[in-house]
């Protein structure tokens, strides 16, 4: 009977565990910043882009097949699934995030202990895009399933047999298929498992190489048989800039510890910072006390791992990016404190300390926290209110629009479907079949944007100054904002 319910009531806590982050997920993303419900109103020029990419066919690619391939999926089941996976995708990374953590340092006061964490890991201002952007989708699924093989190689040092470590080889060559950036982490995290197992770890340490040399392979059929330009580029002014130096690193390294620059997440990025400082002297101060390599060094290592490969890249400091490492960070502070107050305090009041402690770095975040994130989701709020008054008048227009040869567009701004891209949302989501004219004067700021747009349209979407509208249909979008 034992030796069913365990499974059974491990199963019901994981459940339980992930709802709770999800409800801490949709309360700081929506509830607490917006009046909004959750949307699939497109923003960014590549939420276009997702949301059409059922029109593109599916096609074989060495870059980043599988994420492409979902995306392809999820946008053919329509805009509400793709918009869903994300969400989705980005309450299970923190709940992974947790059980890796809970592998590490089992906290006595599990319950409290979880609302803290997603509590600090949820509250960062830019959780309100992971609510709002399609763009997040890549490293989201990615992540989950690099998270996933770590998690495994947890699982299966548990075991007498190594079934789950070919699970998490597995896991760890589909993330690599989604996206290239937790090869390192999973590295990491495979030597602190051997290094701390009592199990035999010749034949793990080839089944591992093996995993890691066929997820090289793939990153290098990506970068020199598709020459794709997310792996790195020579040109100083490219997005995609490599500066491997140690001074670029650390540079870069610090920006994204202390907010990527971000307007919203100036004071919460000086908290997490002194957090990771913190975490990190503590690590020194128990490996050179016990004599061992530290828990809190595992944990702070992993999340230095995770922001590996974007510390290399600083033309591309984006802010979300922190909540792939954030988690980590929150953690290694209760790791910390946990293991810093061993050897003075009882295991029941250590838990307790512990607790309260983080809540000492869990409240100030929220406080801080929240202005930000309020600023965040009502800029998205606002554009994709301007947005669905654009897309109304649209869908308004259909018959007009359809029955036309082509349609002279008025107003067209820099969240507009035809803006950086080629207007295959209107075609492929709206049912709407023309030949656009963007009527816009090149001198404008807004012309370089739209003529990417219109090259990449194959004749879909041309730009037009005033005096060639006459014979086309007049619309106006200026006037929906």
């Amino acid at each position: 009977m034992n030796s069913m319910s365990t499974p059974l009531l491990s199963r019901h806590l994981n459940i339980l565990s992930f709802a709770l982050i999800s409800a801490v997920f949709y309360l700081m993303a929506y509830y607490s910043v917006s009046d909004f419900l959750p949307s699939s109103v497109p923003v960014h020029h590549d939420d276009y882009t997702n949301y059409s990419s059922a029109a593109g066919g599916l096609a074989w690619s060495w870059i980043r097949p599988l994420s492409t391939w979902l995306i392809f999926v999820f946008s053919s089941m329509g805009p509400d699934w793709l918009i869903w996976a994300v969400r989705i995708f980005t309450a299970t990374y923190v709940f992974l995030c947790w059980k890796i953590l809970i592998e590490v340092m089992q906290p006595r006061q599990y319950w409290i202990t979880l609302l803290l964490f997603a509590i600090a890991s949820l509250s960062s201002p830019i959780v309100a895009e992971y609510a709002r952007y399609t763009g997040m989708v890549t490293h989201m699924m990615s992540g989950c399933l690099g998270l996933a093989a770590v998690y495994f190689l947890f699982k299966d040092d548990r075991e007498e047999n190594d079934t789950w470590l070919y699970v998490s080889v597995v896991f760890l060559l589909l993330s690599t298929l989604a996206k290239e950036d937790f090869i390192l982490f999973y590295v990491f995290s495979f030597a602190y498992v051997l290094f701390k197992s009592g199990k035999p770890i010749k034949k793990r340490i080839l089944t591992g190489l093996i995993g890691l040399a066929v997820s090289l392979l793939m990153v290098a059929g990506a970068k020199f048989l598709a020459a794709s330009s997310f792996l790195g580029a020579s040109d100083a002014q490219s997005s995609y800039f490599i500066d491997t130096s140690p001074t670029g690193v650390a540079t870069t390294v610090w920006r994204y510890l202390t907010g990527a620059g971000h307007p919203a997440m100036l004071i919460h990025g000086k908290i997490i910072a002194l957090a990771m400082i913190f975490s990190s002297i503590v690590a020194l101060i128990v490996m050179l006390r016990d004599r061992t390599v530290p828990k809190t060094l595992y944990v702070i290592g992993a999340a230095l791992t995770l922001i590996a490969p974007y510390s290399v890249l600083p033309n591309h400091v984006n802010a979300y990016y922190e909540l792939i490492w954030l988690p980590f960070i929150i953690g290694s502070v209760y790791v910390a404190l946990a293991e810093v107050m061993k050897t003075s305090t009882t295991p029941a009041l250590r838990a307790y300390l512990a607790c309260a402690l983080l809540a000492a770095l869990c409240v100030p975040l929220y406080v801080v926290d929240t202005p930000g994130r309020l600023s965040v989701a009502h800029w998205y709020d606002a554009v994709g209110s301007d947005n669905a008054k654009v897309f109304k008048r649209l869908e308004e227009n259909k018959a007009a629009i359809n029955a036309a040869p082509s349609v002279c567009v008025y107003g067209a701004n820099a969240f507009s479907p035809w803006y950086m891209h080629s207007g295959q949302y209107l075609d492929t989501v709206m049912g709407l079949h023309t030949v656009w004219n963007i009527v816009i004067d090149k001198t404008s700021p807004l012309y370089p944007g739209l003529q990417q747009g219109a090259v990449s349209s194959k004749g879909r979407v041309v730009l037009i100054d005033t005096e060639a509208t006459a014979n086309c249909l007049k619309l106006s979008i200026a006037g929906t904002e």
